[in-house]
């Protein structure tokens, strides 16, 4: 499972704006598109299953970002766009998303920079969700090794990158490297608050490895009880908020009990996601 956490304009943008705040050939100001509710009503719109709404809302964003000559704007509205037609199967969108956003990059100098490894993970996220998985790890390294650069406060962000990079590796049957990278997620993981969602999807994405790598059996069920359970342990805290993401989450985990006969615990969690969604 990827980690689909919302990104916060701070993870689209340096710390100072490396473009000055005039389109090349003319005085004229910039004006910003508002990044922040953006990503705000659009984390709305998912968690209420209103897909068409989000879609429009993205559309009508990066037109305005055009018409304003916001390239920042633009680059954040397409990275989220490559998340939205990964979630919905649309190949060619998610695409074209990526091909849009990867030529900003050297518009707005972020190939280098934390703005840009985000960018690859997004790009490469969805290369490993339509099978794609050496065009997938070719930017996973690429990102990776601007964030071992920038660690501090990137903790997070970094990851997720060895998360979702190691799920590509699975797709690659290499087995022994995508375990070492679930694992090194935990770890930093660790370092990072708020974050037993991402360590249930860690576990659980470890057990799936295990069954990708030596099949259903008796002894391969054995194995992952552990990561179950420790997955599980994630799920429960009480220290997690019961939101939209959390919905998410659990919505993504509980056919995962489902396949290894754990019934009550996936109707458990089911139970979870209709409540929060008869709040929402």
């Amino acid at each position: 499972m990827s980690s689909d956490r919302i990104l916060k304009p701070e993870d689209y943008l340096e710390p100072e704006c490396v473009i000055c705040d005039k389109p090349v050939g003319t005085k004229q100001k910039i004006q910003r598109i508002p990044q922040g509710r953006i990503s705000q009503r659009l984390d709305e719109l998912m968690g209420k299953g209103e897909y068409g709404q989000a879609e429009n809302l993205l559309k009508y964003w990066v037109a305005e970002a055009k018409a304003n000559g916001d390239q920042q704007g633009e680059f954040m509205v397409y990275n989220e766009m490559m998340g939205y037609y990964r979630k919905m199967g649309l190949k060619e969108q998610a695409y074209e998303a990526i091909n849009k956003a990867l030529e900003l990059l050297p518009t707005l100098e972020y190939e280098h920079t934390v703005s840009g490894a985000t960018c690859y993970t997004n790009a490469a996220t969805v290369y490993t969700a339509f099978n794609e998985p050496e065009k997938a790890l070719e930017l996973f390294r690429m990102a990776e090794e601007i964030y071992l650069a920038n660690m501090q406060n990137n903790e997070y962000k970094y990851a997720s990158l060895c998360n979702n990079m190691a799920l590509a590796m699975v797709q690659l049957k290499q087995f022994d490297e995508a375990d070492r990278s679930y694992r090194r997620s935990l770890e930093v993981l660790q370092q990072c608050p708020q974050s037993e969602l991402e360590k249930a999807m860690a576990w659980l994405n470890i057990a799936d490895a295990i069954i990708a790598k030596k099949g259903v059996s008796e002894e391969s069920e054995n194995e992952i009880v552990e990561y179950l359970y420790n997955a599980q342990l994630c799920l429960d805290d009480d220290s997690v908020e019961r939101d939209s993401y959390y919905a998410f989450v659990r919505d993504k985990c509980y056919p995962i009990y489902e396949y290894f006969q754990w019934y009550s615990y996936a109707e458990e969690l089911k139970e979870r996601i209709r409540e929060i969604n008869e709040r929402a």
